[in-house]
This record gives C-alpha cells, structure tokens and sequence, in this order.
C-alpha cells in the first residue's frame, strides 16, 4: 500500500443514492475495483426517500406495451423544455444512453422495473412529448425479507410518503387509488388487504413490502453485495487529493477517523446537491428561502460541490431547485409533499388576496415558481393557503390528513383551519375575505361547465394523472359548496436543488475554461442538471442520476 492510503482502489463513489450505487455497478462490471463511502449511517440517501421513478425515453416496456418512441423525438421534447439552457451533447447523451442503462440493469443486477402506465410527460405539448406516458418507469416491489440485516442500514421511506403512516404503495398504486368510482374503491380494497393479509408485516417495523424510492435503492444495494462491492457508512469526503494535476483520491472521516482514501482511476461524485445547508442556500438563490421546507435527504449539505469548487470545477444552475410545494405540519418527521392533493377536484391554491396564481394540477416545479412570482407581485403567496371543502376531506387526502378523518390534532396544533363559512375560513387564515369568496364563486362556475378559464386545470393529460376520473366534466374540477371550509399553508419547497458542478456529456467535471478535471466525475444532485431550470416528466431527477453514474463509472473504469 502506498504511503499515507489507508485504502487503494480503482473507482471511488461519494454517496450512495441511486446514481451513485449505478456508478459503481457500472464501473464494477467494466472490470474495476470500486468503494463506496456514505457520509451518513444509512444507505440510499434521497433517493431512498423518494418517489424512486425514472425518466427513460425509449425504454424497452414501453416498446412491449406497444407505446412508441424515437430518440429523435425524445431529443426534440428535451432541446424543448430545455429552452437551450443545456448543451445538446449532454441531452444526446441521455437520450442514447437512458434505454442502455435500464437494459444493462435489468439483464446483470437484481433491479426490476415496471412501466408506470399513463403517466404524461410535463409538457404534453411541446414537441416530442409522450401525453400517453411509457416514459416513466418505476422500481418493482420487493419484500425487505430479501435485504436480511442490510434493511436496517437502509434510510427509510418517510412516514409521510406511506399510507397511514406504515402501508408502502407504488406510483401506479396511487393512480388507481384517487379514482372514487367503484371500480377505484375495489383497486383500492385490493392493495389494502395485500398489506392487511402479509403475515410479516406485525412482526416488522415497517411495512416490509418495499415500494417507490426503497424498492429501487434496495434492489440495487443487493446488486452491490451480490459483486462484493463495498459500501462504507459513516465516511464522509472532506477534500480531494490532486497527484500530478489529477485527482487521485480523497480525505475522507470515517467513524470520526481521518484517512485518505486512493482512487487510481476516478473519483465519482454523486453527494447529492446543497438543501439542507442553510448558509449555500441563502448565498446562491433569492429569498425567501429555507432548508426547513425542503423533503431532501439530511445529509444533504453540498459537500460534493464544495469539494469541486476547492479544486477549480465550474458550477451552474445553482439559484434553482426541483421545487415542491410542501406543508409543515408539527409532529411531521419531514414536510409533506403536495403531489396528488392539488389535481384532485374540490381544492384550490390562493394567496393572501384569496386570489388563485396557478393551475393548481401543474407540473409541482412550475407551481413553486408561479408562487414565487405572486409573492414577487407582493400578493402574499408564501405561504400559499390549500383551500378545499367538506367534500373533498371526506373522499381525498390532503398534506398529511387522510380522508375522512377528524383532523382534531392538526386543528390543535394549528396547522389545520376550519370553519362554517368561506369568510370565516379566510378570517382563521389571515386571507382578504371578498377576495376569496369571488375565488370560490369562480371556480365553482368553472367546476359547473369543466373549463378552468383561469389556468386551464384538468385540459392536459399530466394534470388528469391523479385526478379523480369519476368527477366530470372534468376530473380536476368540483365546487366548493359542502361546509366546513378547511386550509393549511402551503410553502416552496423542494426535492432538492437542481445546481451544481458541470460535467460533460461522459460526466466528466470541467472547469470554467471547459477542460476536464481529470480523474473526477459527478452525476445526480451536485452536478448541473441535464434538465436545466425545468423537469421533463416524474423521474427526471433520478433518472439522469442514474444514467450519468452510468456513464461516469464506465468511463472512469476505462471502458
């Protein structure tokens, strides 16, 4: 062993979420020796938190469920959204290597997908966008049984992201589940009674039908045990070590230890981005702003950007996030994220002047960004107020509230405000009266003949997603006429942030001047995201993760 390594090997891997476990499957099956270190003392980081779905335009299930494709046309639809934010190179490069990714994965390693049917791209009207879905994919169920000890070390799916608090559902799960018709309360009655009837499930501490974001990270934990890789928890990077103008490793802690750690062939960053460090998020993006908002992982503190940064690599888009509107509700181990809530009929989203500021049923990153410009307007959006009905409490979830149920203890705490009349819901909330009750007279008017005049809620396809398909005209719309009148606040938060070290299109990290920083890549949260300042359909996070650590770790091994 070299003088002063404590650990040689041929490809390190910062972090362990779902691009980081791929970068090293990758690098692992092109022939080299690869280390995992985890700064926290559980694996999968957010994306173990996470939806766990992937973008993949071209994918072979697609293509089985007869849904067509052409790189072509995915390539349109991203140079689209995009809006030339991000070079053609790096796009190109994810549209080819996307499908070869998920091929790869599902012929060597334990990880299993399934199409999540139906679901739109964001923007089904740009070109080259699929408005009947086959471009979102979703991590097969697992049973947890299959990890043995190693479901311990696993960073769990918040009690947020599960029905009731433990049950474990899937994205396509959830679509069948808003659906109030008969036929929908059947699917529903079915996933119930399969967790009802799992004989582990009392003798667990959590539901060990594994779903979303767990089910992904562990399959691809299990990939790495099966290849002997190694995956050390409680190792955080702190700098890296430039040898003969590369990087040729890096100091890390480890259980409060020093060491340095040598990578001969490559250093992969995939840290994650900078949500959780308060002083990175007030010095990079405009305020209002918060790290208490955010749903990203807690390790989640830019340490792969300041690395980069201390070794001369360039960084863009970090004055943006994947946006989120979420809730804060007190006793919460995290914010709730709003994904479904806000398509569902019998709701809306106002500021301080009662006033609606967005289609309620968008895209969630174009959401946050339409609250921020109502607050920019001095219209009082942030927070926002989710407005709904005694209607939709009894059928809908909402924030962190099931339906149906009494709400008694998020009333108490304050989160929760009920009254009698839309007035006196506004007076609980601080909302001008007059305005809101327009508010709702104008939406009720919308709800009758199904067209939202306003913000078009319910016209395209990604907003009838989770809708409710037994309300029509339109699925998206109902009045709000059944008291009481409940709110909570709706904020900005985020997945995580979307800025970050720029790489090319092999996931090498460059400097200011475009040359590669030889020996270091980045992939996932702490590099400049492939989707610029938008997000092309549910997945668009993890995917190109998944996709660059993909290419970073077969080009660090030599491949």
């Amino acid at each position: 062993m070299d003088k002063g390594w404590v650990h040689t090997t041929d490809v390190l891997v910062v972090g362990s979420g779902g691009g980081g476990m791929t970068a090293a499957l990758s690098a692992g099956d092109s022939g080299a020796e690869v280390l995992v270190i985890e700064k926290g003392r559980l694996y999968g980081g957010s994306t173990a938190m996470s939806g766990g779905s992937i973008w993949v335009p071209g994918n072979h299930l697609a293509e089985r469920a007869g849904l067509s494709d052409s790189p072509d046309e995915a390539l349109a639809y991203l140079v689209a959204v995009t809006a030339g934010r991000v070079p053609e190179g790096r796009l190109r490069a994810y549209v080819s290597a996307a499908p070869e990714m998920l091929r790869d994965l599902q012929a060597k390693s334990r990880v299993r997908f399934q199409l999540v049917a139906g679901y739109s791209d964001y923007y089904p009207a740009l070109p080259g966008a699929r408005p009947g879905g086959g471009r979102t994919i979703e991590a097969m169920p697992m049973s947890a049984r299959r990890l043995g000890r190693l479901w311990a070390e696993m960073q769990p799916l918040p009690s947020q992201a599960r029905l009731f608090g433990r049950m474990m559902a899937t994205a396509a799960d959830a679509h069948r589940m808003v659906d109030a018709s008969l036929r929908g309360r059947a699917a529903a009655a079915r996933i119930v009674a399969a967790y009802c009837l799992n004989p582990w499930r009392s003798l667990a501490k959590a539901d060990t039908r594994l779903t979303l974001g767990n089910a992904l990270i562990g399959r691809l934990r299990l990939s790495l045990a099966d290849r002997g890789i190694a995956l050390w928890l409680d190792t955080a990077g702190e700098h890296l070590i430039i040898e003969d103008g590369r990087v040729a490793g890096i100091e890390a802690v480890r259980a409060g230890q020093r060491l340095r750690v040598r990578a001969r062939k490559g250093v992969i960053q995939a840290a994650g981005g900078f949500a959780r460090n308060r002083a990175m998020r007030e010095q990079y993006q405009a305020p209002p702003v918060s790290d208490a908002w955010t749903v990203a992982c807690p390790a989640d503190h830019g340490d792969g950007i300041r690395m980069g940064l201390e070794v001369g690599a360039a960084v863009d888009l970090m004055d943006d996030a994947w946006w989120m509107p979420t809730s804060v509700a007190p006793g919460c181990e995290l914010p709730n994220m709003s994904i479904v809530d806000r398509s569902l009929p019998g709701c809306m989203i106002v500021n301080r002047r009662g006033q609606r500021f967005t289609n309620e049923a968008a895209p969630y990153i174009d959401v946050v960004k339409n609250q921020y410009a109502s607050h920019g307007r001095g219209d009082g959006a942030i927070p926002a107020y989710f407005i709904m009905d005694g209607r939709f409490r009894k059928k809908y979830p909402a924030g962190p509230i099931m339906p149906g149920t009494s709400g008694r203890r998020f009333i108490a705490s304050g989160f929760l405000k009920v009254a009698d009349s839309i007035e006196g819901l506004a007076g609980e909330c601080g909302i001008d009266p007059k305005g809101l009750a327009a508010e709702v007279e104008k939406l009720n008017r919308y709800a009758a003949t199904g067209l939202d005049l306003d913000f078009r809620k319910g016209d395209a396809a990604i907003d009838r997603f989770y809708a409710d398909p037994s309300v029509r005209p339109n699925p998206c719309l109902a009045p709000l006429d059944k008291p009481p009148y409940w709110a909570f606040e709706l904020w900005p938060g985020d997945l995580g942030t979307k800025g970050g070290l720029v790489t090319d299109q092999e996931a090498r990290v460059l400097r200011g001047d475009g040359s590669p920083i030889e020996g270091l890549y980045a992939t996932g949260n702490c590099s400049a995201s492939v989707m610029g300042n938008s997000y092309a359909g549910a997945g668009a996070t993890i995917g190109p993760s998944m996709v660059f650590g993909y290419l970073a770790g077969r080009h660090a091994a030599g491949r």
